[in-house]
């Protein structure tokens, strides 16, 4: 089967004689397979125009995303009054969290060979959850009151459980049941972050007072691990192997994915409830639950040749790093609560969002920006010529090095250079179509 032009490449599902969009093989059915999709068997074929669908609706979401995300940088240099507040709040709930609500949706509908949601629902989503994240942006900064940051937060929380439905739609249409898996890890997360986002909402009201200091290492541990990393990890299986054009692992079987979610699931609500309690040792015990669950996670990934290497380049090489920013930030959190420190201080904090999220955000972007592109398959590997760059990999590892010894300066200068080139190849990505393939291009 080949897919069409602009697809994720076929479900993990498909046998592996699939072919990514730029003609190239895709991520196959794993060596343990289920017996499900025996060679030589057709592949599963979902709704028609599905792909095409789910692009079409995942394209602007991802667009926002990066709005945010540029925003956030450009924020933390303008006059303001919230300090690393906005920044944040501004890349994980506006940029980050559009980004996982487009892809999600977007790799439900074409790896598990489903139908592509409702588009007003979808773009109900959209909206009401960039509307959500700027409104709290605002709140906060205008200090407009604890009710209007609850409207916002309510906005926030009202598209989680709107992606949530979308979610449980996609996958009750699922023809390829092999992704159900990342959808369990999917609906985890999104219960992680409407408790992080109730408990956000409880912090920013008049009467929270000092109950903000315990609460805080909960709400981050509910939203930054539990929301965001959840999804990460419930989505790396599948997506490795797809942007490094591989079969997945032998290990990766669904049975083993749902597995590595009890480990991350637990270490996020036993951390959440020792912080919240004020156990500090109960909230180490659950970050160090949390990082041997990333271990495992990493033992299921496949393991790319040089061949991958070479032409993934360093989108490839941005999802590996962010991993042992990941694995290394959650280390670091946990032995602080293990002694009695703050977990989660701005140097931990910063080696996390901006050496783990923003590089495996940026990583994965890097694919999903020219296959969401399209316009046929020169431009397709044009795009991915454009979103490999060397040296916003090393701008964006050493932006982390140094947040993360406490050199904010040099952390400062270095991220701008890597939000300037990554705008920059975002400019020539978004650039006006040439018909590299003649009329016939599909």
């Amino acid at each position: 089967m080949t897919d069409a032009p602009g697809d994720a490449g076929p479900s993990p599902d498909e046998s592996p004689v699939g072919h990514d969009p730029d003609g190239s093989p895709a991520p196959g059915r794993t060596g343990a397979g289920d017996g499900a999709n025996r060679p030589g068997r057709p592949a599963p074929r979902g709704a028609a125009g599905r792909v095409a669908e789910i692009q079409r609706l995942t394209r602007p979401t991802l667009l926002l995303a990066a709005a945010f995300s540029v925003a956030a940088p450009i924020s933390a240099v303008a006059p303001h009054d919230t300090g690393a507040w906005l920044p944040l709040h501004l890349f994980l709930v506006g940029g980050l969290l559009l980004a996982i609500s487009g892809a999600t949706q977007f790799f439900a509908v074409t790896w598990a060979t489903a139908p592509a949601p409702p588009a007003a629902w979808t773009a109900a989503q959209r909206w009401t959850l960039a509307a959500g994240a700027a409104g709290l942006a605002v709140a906060r900064e205008l200090d407009a009151g604890s009710a209007v940051i609850g409207i916002a937060g309510a906005a926030v929380m009202a598209a989680l459980v709107i992606l949530g439905a979308l979610l449980v739609r996609i996958g009750r249409g699922a023809v390829a049941k092999r992704f159900e898996p990342s959808l369990h890890h999917y609906l985890a997360a999104l219960g992680a972050g409407l408790a992080g986002c109730a408990l956000g909402v409880v912090m920013a009201g008049d009467d929270a007072g000092a109950e903000i200091l315990r609460w805080r290492d909960a709400h981050m541990t509910l939203n930054l691990l539990g929301l965001v990393g959840l999804v990460i990890a419930g989505t790396l299986p599948f997506f490795v192997a797809t942007e490094a054009r591989m079969k997945m692992a032998t290990g990766a079987t669904p049975g083993r994915i749902d597995l590595g979610l009890v480990p991350l699931a637990a270490g996020v609500v036993i951390g959440a409830a020792g912080f919240a309690t004020e156990h500090p040792l109960v909230g180490a015990v659950g970050l160090a639950t949390y990082g041997v669950g990333l271990v495992a996670l990493v033992a299921i990934l496949p393991t790319p040749r040089a061949k991958q290497w070479r032409w993934a380049g360093s989108r490839l090489v941005h999802l590996a790093a962010g991993l042992a920013w990941w694995i290394g930030a959650v280390g670091a959190a946990a032995a602080r609560a293990a002694t009695g420190r703050e977990p989660f201080t701005i140097e931990v904090l910063l080696a996390l969002v901006v050496g783990a999220y923003a590089q495996i955000l940026v990583g994965s972007l890097g694919y999903l920006g020219p296959v969401l592109r399209g316009g046929g398959h020169v431009r397709l590997t044009a795009g991915f010529t454009t979103t490999r760059s060397w040296l916003g990999l090393a701008a964006a590892n050493g932006a982390a090095g140094a947040f993360a010894l406490g050199a904010s300066t040099a952390g400062a200068v270095l991220l701008a250079v890597w939000v300037a080139d990554s705008v920059a190849r975002a400019g020539v990505l978004l650039a006006p179509a040439i018909d590299h393939d003649g009329p016939g291009a599909a």
